[in-house]
């Protein structure tokens, strides 16, 4: 006697196994040729999305390529501006800096003659020039 509930082994639960299920068509993946030797199924049409795809990128680069440049000529531009309106501001900069270096060099120097004349056994025939001029960069 056979239980209803636990199938035959020697039959297959899913139905007959014909050969439609396992070649490959339209439907699943691989290709398959006609009598002319043309490839038909998921090969073609996998093709066929790429030349399109590689249409569209062609398309669009052809079509992006003026708003880039136009894009490009306005960065440079304001590129242009912001180093025309800095020049002046790096001169004044520059000149402030200058002025505080000197004025800095003139204050180490008369600190450096102050320490020396309070170390110890130092007198007027220190190793060091104190009247040396400062140098230039």
């Amino acid at each position: 006697m056979t239980d209803p509930t636990t199938p035959d082994h020697d039959q297959p639960v899913e139905g007959s196994r014909s050969d439609s299920y396992t070649d490959p068509d339209a439907g699943n993946l691989g290709s398959s040729t006609n009598g002319s030797g043309e490839t038909n199924g998921a090969g073609a049409k996998t093709v066929d999305v790429i030349e399109t795809l590689r249409v569209a990128f062609e398309d669009f680069a052809e079509k992006a390529s003026p708003v880039v440049r136009q894009f490009s000529a306005r960065a440079a531009d304001v590129v242009a501006t912001a180093a025309d309106k800095a020049a002046p501001l790096a001169h004044k900069v520059g000149d402030a800096t200058a002025d505080a270096s000197e004025k800095l060099a003139v204050k180490s120097r008369s600190w450096a003659a102050e320490v020396r004349e309070s170390l110890p056994g130092s007198g007027p025939d220190s190793t060091t020039d104190q009247t040396e001029p400062p140098t230039t960069i």
